[in-house]
């Protein structure tokens, strides 16, 4: 009795539950089967704006200036004042050669000076002229004696009031003392021209004793080698107690200014033919750096200079920019890429970067249509703008595009669309 009337609760039981189904409870699995449940995606809208147009060009930096340390004076190599590999300062002191020779130099030439000084006071002082003109004054006097006694003599030799030979010995004296007057005379003009002469030569000898103190002096300076320039020193080619001076040795360092620091790279003919006469020319004073790292330069560079000619090896016409580099982070030989504005696209559709996915041969989105499903659309970019990618064909401006949740979809699929919040893409 107590079997059956379990039998009967089970009974029951199972009708209540048949009843349930046929009732409504089972129209829960035709309904889910006839409506999926939409995914949840976040999406944008594809706008049209002006964008400037950027090229991103291989880059390498170089160094402003390159100097190269040499020793300009033989001798031994006794100190090395800087620490290789690092920044050093213009004027500061990076390598001293033995100086003796030098001082011993400079003060030989310091005394050819005094000599050469005294030799020009005594010329100076010589009376070689005043003498010259003296024997020539008293040579004059003899002359105007003895033309005196000729005429005297001349009127009594005819009255025969003096023998005749008297007149003849005085004719023959005005004779010899106008011989001396013009010796004497002679005598002057050579000794003028010899005192000329040789005060020259004494100031001369004066001014090239100077020049080689000078000289010597300039030596002993060069054994005190300074920084030309500041920038960044590399190693030391020669080591202390070697003489240098001589040939390769002559070159001690070589000191690369970095601060401002090149950056150099190529624009491609067709792309300078496009944009010369449409290039913002203050673009040029804002040139942007990418490092290899994918890290964007805290500073802007300038155009300082174009090349002359296009490489005909690679057809691009290389420009130089300078970027500053006050903490040296920048160094010659690495690399990056620049970006440039090299003109402006009107009307551009512009699309988050994150909506792109590759698909062969091309590039697509998804986008959403107004039944909220999912449809693949493919597309043609150009190049990127703040986060957003420029699309040139494939999508118009308004459409709406899944931004994420891309990898849980398929086309016709049914999705629930969230606005991405403004500026995030999210």
């Amino acid at each position: 009795m107590k079997t059956f009337h379990l039998l009967g609760a089970a009974g029951v039981s199972v009708a209540a539950m048949w009843m349930c189904v046929t009732a409504g409870c089972g129209n829960l699995g035709p309904r889910s089967a006839a409506q999926p449940l939409a995914t949840p995606v976040t999406v944008q809208t594809t706008e049209r704006r002006d964008v400037p147009i950027i090229a991103e060009l291989a880059a390498r930096m170089e160094a402003a200036a390159n100097v190269e340390i040499r020793a300009n004076v033989e001798g031994r190599l006794i100190e090395m004042c800087f620490k290789e590999g690092n920044m050093v300062r213009k004027g500061q002191p990076l390598f001293r050669i033995d100086p003796r020779h030098y001082e011993a130099a400079v003060q030989a030439a310091a005394a050819a000076v005094e000599k050469a000084g005294a030799d020009l006071e005594m010329t100076q002082e010589q009376q070689h002229l005043v003498n010259a003109e003296s024997s020539l004054r008293q040579a004059e006097a003899n002359l105007l004696r003895v033309n005196q006694d000729v005429e005297r003599l001349k009127p009594l030799a005819a009255r025969r009031a003096v023998p005749a030979r008297d007149l003849d010995t005085a004719i023959a004296a005005q004779s010899s003392a106008a011989a001396a007057v013009e010796d004497a005379r002679a005598t002057v003009r050579t000794t003028r021209v010899s005192d000329r002469m040789g005060l020259r030569q004494a100031q001369a000898n004066l001014t090239v004793a100077k020049a080689a103190f000078e000289m010597a002096k300039l030596d002993r300076a060069e054994t005190n080698i300074r920084a030309p320039i500041a920038g960044l020193i590399g190693r030391a080619e020669v080591s202390v107690g070697n003489y240098v001076g001589r040939g390769e040795l002559s070159r001690l360092a070589t000191i690369s200014q970095i601060d401002p620091i090149n950056v150099v790279f190529g624009i491609s003919e067709t792309l300078y033919l496009q944009t010369v006469n449409k290039i913002d020319r203050a673009a040029l004073n804002r040139i942007q750096l990418i490092l290899c790292d994918n890290s964007v330069y805290a500073s802007l560079g300038r155009y300082t200079n174009i090349g002359r000619a296009v490489d005909d090896k690679t057809g691009t016409l290389l420009i130089v920019a300078q970027f500053p580099n006050p903490k040296g982070i920048l160094l010659p030989g690495m690399t990056g890429r620049t970006r440039l504005t090299v003109g402006n696209r009107p009307d551009a559709i512009l699309v988050p970067d994150q909506a792109v996915f590759d698909v062969p041969g091309s590039k697509a989105v998804y986008i959403v249509t107004p039944e909220n499903k999912t449809a693949i659309r493919r597309i043609a970019t150009d190049s990127s703008y703040q986060g957003k990618r420029i699309v040139t064909s494939g999508l118009r401006a308004g459409e709406t595009v899944v931004v994420t949740g891309i990898s849980q979809l398929h086309p016709g699929q049914a999705v629930s669309p969230r606005a991405a919040e403004p500026g995030t893409g999210q």
